[in-house]
Order: structure tokens, then C-alpha cells, then sequence
């Protein structure tokens, strides 16, 4: 590719912001129809068989055909079945014309032609293999076809020289686009287990910028309790101040499990302590693909008593229990019996049954035993 080819160093940009923008292919296409002379094009999946490593964008083309050929012609495409046939332009980086891949004469037989190509203002083509699936982890089968409607020049040798000149750039954008939704599925399944976790988590830098942090993590760290924050960063980790903690941090890279006791501000009894852990997190990691900056899982481990009290908060507030029904959720986990609690409030076993089968129907539970599991915090 020339230098000085602003026709194609527009296309090249326009894929290149294409790799974490989708929206953005069609603007290579409006660039690559711009510089060939063509009037429509489209970047394709044609043989894709999952529906998440699909892709139809097109530029020129009129709206109602798109459908009817990526569901019906696109099996039907006879420049597709010329290219197999004759054994051109099925290989990453072959361009092919298509006089070569279906002449003229047996065209103009087809339905294809008659029915979709002429009426859509398709009849030149301009084909590239971007990739040709072979390694089916970096890109799908991928086509890019630039068309000339009926009574235009055919393209020529040199324009398919000069479309084969940009493969490259085009073929690394295109694998840096699937890479990206790795990435983002990759997230998307790690913020999904990390919310399964029932304890503070958070994903962090080497810096100590905090990537990610779960429900638990993000309700920790609103109380600034055992930690801090400034401008996205965790600035504070019990005693350790910002230094000490890029420095627990640094032997975190180095593939040291770091543990921290932590008291609460003014406190030094045992009881009043958590503890942290920073976890070394391995190049395999799906956090290091959903967050490539990630070095450390920090996870933290608060005193029972206050992680069971938020629990049942969290638990109130989702099935609506009744302040009395509430304490009586609250002292089941904690041993005691009905006819105990009934005797501490003051009040009778059979108002105790009524709240506890209130519980019930708000939980859909059945057993005291299940209400228990429901509402104990799990132990470190």
C-alpha cells in the first residue's frame, strides 16, 4: 500500500477504530468504495455457524435486500461456489474479480443474478479474504465484497492488486474486533462470578486503581471502614497507607499472596479485626482478559457479627419483612428457639408462629432450616 494513497489510508483508519467500535466498519466500507469507484460493499461471515461470531455490515446496498441474502442467496452466491470451484480467493489475503469466479455468460442464467443481484445494482465484484477461518480462535470465515452496479467498467488487474496491497492492516483490525469481544464476554463473566461471591472482592491494578469491585466490595468501601479511596484508587487498606499498599501491590506482581490483619479506626481488640488478602492473579487469569491492567484479587474478610447484621438487612429489604419478623430471622440463626424468643419480646409462642409463617410466605421457604441457610452469612 502506497503512502500517499489517502483513498486507502482512510479505509486502514476507519478499520482500525472499527476493532473496538463496530460501528466504525462501515466507514472503512464507505472509504473502500470511495477509493475503487464502487457503489456498495459489504464486510461478511458467511459460513459463521454460531450467531456470536456473526457479522453482515454493508454500505450502498438497499435495505430490504440485506436480509434476504445473509437468510436465503448468501448459500446461493455463485461467485462464493466459483471461488471453491476453481480454487481462487479462498485463501487469507487472495482478492479475486468476479468475471473470474463466475463469467458473464453462465451469470446472467442464474436466479441469483435475476432475482437479487440485478435488482439489488449488483453485477461487478471486487472480493478479499480477510480471513479464512483457519484459526477459527483469532477470526470466522471473512469476506469483503466491493461491487459496481449494471453498465460500469468492470475492476481491473490493478485494482485488485491494489485491494490485495491492504489485507494486512484490514486482516488486524479485524482480529483485534473478535479479540476485543472476548474481552467483553470475558468481563462479563467475571463480573457475573465475582457477584457470586458472598464477600468483599475488588480487581486491582499495580497502581492500586480499583478495576472492579463487586456489590460487597463497593458497599465496603462507601463506609470507609477497613478501606479508602481517592479518585478511583485505594489509597487506604487498614493501616497500610497508599505507598504501603503499591508496595504490598509490588510483591503481588511478583507472584506473593499478601495477608493483612485490619483494625477499625480507634479499635484494638482481636474481634474488632478483618483481614485482606491479595491474590496474585496468573496471565490465564479471565480477569487479566477482561481487565489486562488487573495484577491482584483483594478480598476481605469482615468480623462475623457484621457481616451477618448487613446480611439480614439485605435480606429484609428483599422479601419486605417486618421489623418483628426481621428479629425473629435473626435469633433463629442464632439458636435460638421460638418459645425463647417469645419469652425475651413478651409475647406469645402463636404470635411468634404467625411472624415465622409470614417469613415463609414471603421467602417461599418451608422449614426453619432453609430460612436459616437463607439468612446466615457464610464463615470465611
Amino acid at each position: 500500500m502506497a503512502s500517499s494513497d489517502m483513498g486507502l489510508m482512510n479505509a486502514v483508519i476507519a478499520a482500525s477504530r472499527a476493532a473496538s467500535d463496530a460501528t466504525r466498519w462501515t466507514d472503512m466500507l464507505t472509504a473502500l468504495c470511495q477509493r475503487f469507484d464502487a457503489t456498495a460493499a459489504c464486510l461478511h461471515t458467511p459460513r459463521s455457524t454460531t450467531p456470536d461470531r456473526a457479522l453482515f455490515v454493508d454500505h450502498g446496498l438497499p435495505t430490504h435486500t440485506v436480509p434476504d441474502y445473509v437468510e436465503y442467496w448468501s448459500p446461493r452466491d455463485p461467485w462464493m461456489a466459483g471461488a471453491l470451484q476453481k480454487d481462487i480467493c479462498v485463501r487469507t489475503g487472495e482478492c479475486g474479480i468476479g468475471r473470474e469466479l463466475c463469467d458473464w455468460d453462465t451469470l446472467d442464467t442464474l436466479d441469483y443474478f435475476h432475482e437479487f443481484a440485478a435488482p439489488t445494482g449488483v453485477k461487478g465484484l471486487l472480493a478479499m479474504i480477510v480471513d479464512d477461518g483457519s484459526r477459527p480462535a483469532a477470526a470466522p470465515f471473512t469476506v469483503i465484497g466491493l461491487y459496481r452496479r449494471p453498465g460500469l467498467e468492470e475492476f481491473s488487474r490493478q485494482d485488485q492488486r491494489v485491494f490485495a496491497s491492504v489485507h494486512a492492516p484490514l486482516q488486524l483490525a479485524l482480529h483485534a474486533h473478535w479479540a476485543l469481544g472476548r474481552g467483553q464476554e470475558a468481563g462479563r463473566a467475571s463480573q457475573a462470578l465475582l457477584e457470586r461471591i458472598p464477600k468483599p472482592m475488588m480487581v486491582l491494578s499495580g497502581s492500586a486503581e480499583v478495576l472492579h469491585a463487586n456489590a460487597e466490595g463497593t458497599a465496603l468501601l462507601s463506609r470507609e471502614v477497613w478501606a479508602g479511596t481517592r479518585h478511583g484508587r485505594l489509597v487506604r487498606l487498614g493501616q497500610l497507607d497508599a505507598q504501603a499498599v503499591v508496595g504490598s501491590l509490588r510483591q503481588v506482581g511478583q507472584g506473593v499472596l499478601q495477608t493483612h490483619v485490619l483494625w477499625e479506626h480507634g479499635a484494638d481488640a482481636l474481634n474488632a479485626s478483618a483481614t485482606a488478602r491479595l491474590v496474585p492473579l496468573e496471565e490465564s487469569h479471565a480477569c487479566r482478559t477482561a481487565w489486562p491492567q488487573a495484577v491482584a484479587l483483594l478480598l476481605i474478610d469482615e468480623p462475623q457479627q457484621d457481616h451477618q447484621a448487613r446480611r439480614l438487612d439485605r435480606i429484609a429489604a428483599q422479601y419486605r419483612l417486618t421489623e418483628a419478623e426481621l428479629r425473629l430471622t435473626g435469633a433463629l440463626v442464632d439458636g435460638m428457639t421460638l418459645g425463647a424468643f417469645a419469652e425475651r419480646h413478651g409475647v406469645s409462642v402463636h404470635t411468634v408462629r404467625t411472624h415465622l409463617r409470614n417469613i415463609f410466605d414471603k421467602t417461599g421457604l418451608h422449614r426453619q432450616v432453609d430460612l436459616i441457610r437463607l439468612a446466615a452469612a457464610p464463615r470465611g
